[in-house]
């Protein structure tokens, strides 16, 4: 049986996921409600979760703070958030799991899940910690998101941003480009990415590519558009992003002339 504790400053919220986990979620039962970072602190001296369900957003102490003051621990992390919040962005970065409000019972069946698969997992533990251990020091940085993390197969691979030349869709692959010409192929969509990467460094150019800007050598009006990358790559720009990419050209560098 899971053990799950759960945190979260709002009681409606508490008693709803609750009944979900519940109601809907085989093998999980639910040891302790706390309303603040305190109580879940000091219930968790004494007793043992396999999981916290973790809101961020609480008055006097937030979810990164209730994390950072804990002694390392093997337990599971899933945060419970909104959409528009720099904490948000700072979890996907670091392939943390974490559940969207309102919470929709498919998605926290899939954390359950996961969960399950990776408590008897050594591997999964050690990458847990570490990728937790990301979090939390991206979050104190309180800056804009500098590496992101990559779990690999048995393996985590930290990038820095800097790093990435452009990052090309497959299906529901995305395929990054690296400035030492090397290639990874992530199970994330190429959306999941526009939404994490600095807007003022990347554009998407067309339904298939981003591109950082640092490193396009040229930009060619043949053949409806062509954006030539420093390794060498082509990518073709769709017109309804030209206009984008152009403007963000503009204040990234010194263009003269005219470039339509």
């Amino acid at each position: 049986m899971l053990k799950a504790l759960l945190v979260d400053d709002e009681i409606k919220n508490l008693t709803s996921l609750e009944f979900l986990l519940h109601h809907d979620c085989d093998g999980v039962e639910v040891a302790y409600k706390a309303s603040s970072a305190k109580l879940a602190r000091d219930w968790l001296k004494t007793n043992h979760a396999d999981v916290i369900f973790l809101d961020i957003t609480m008055p006097v102490e937030d979810g990164f703070q209730f994390l950072t003051s804990l002694e390392p621990k093997t337990v599971k992390v899933v945060f419970v958030t909104a959409h528009n919040e720099f904490a948000l962005q700072a979890i996907k970065a670091s392939a943390v799991d974490y559940i969207l409000k309102p919470v929709h019972i498919e998605e926290l069946k899939k954390a359950v899940h996961k969960i399950k698969l990776s408590l008897d997992n050594p591997l999964a533990t050690e990458q847990h910690k570490l990728l937790m251990q990301h979090l939390l020091d991206s979050v104190n940085k309180k800056g804009p998101i500098k590496k992101i993390a990559v779990p690999q197969l048995g393996s985590i691979r930290f990038i820095d941003l800097d790093e990435i030349v452009s990052l090309q869709a497959d299906s529901n692959y995305t395929i990054i480009h690296l400035k030492d010409m090397q290639k990874l192929v992530i199970s994330k969509t190429l959306k999941d990415f526009e939404e994490l990467l600095n807007d003022n460094q990347f554009a998407r150019i067309h339904k298939s590519y981003i591109v950082n800007l640092s490193y396009v050598k040229e930009y060619s009006t043949i053949d409806g558009g062509v954006v030539k990358m420093i390794d060498g790559n082509q990518w073709s720009i769709s017109r309804r992003q030209l206009d984008i990419f152009l403007e963000k050209m503009k204040i990234a560098t010194v263009m003269f002339g005219k470039y339509k």
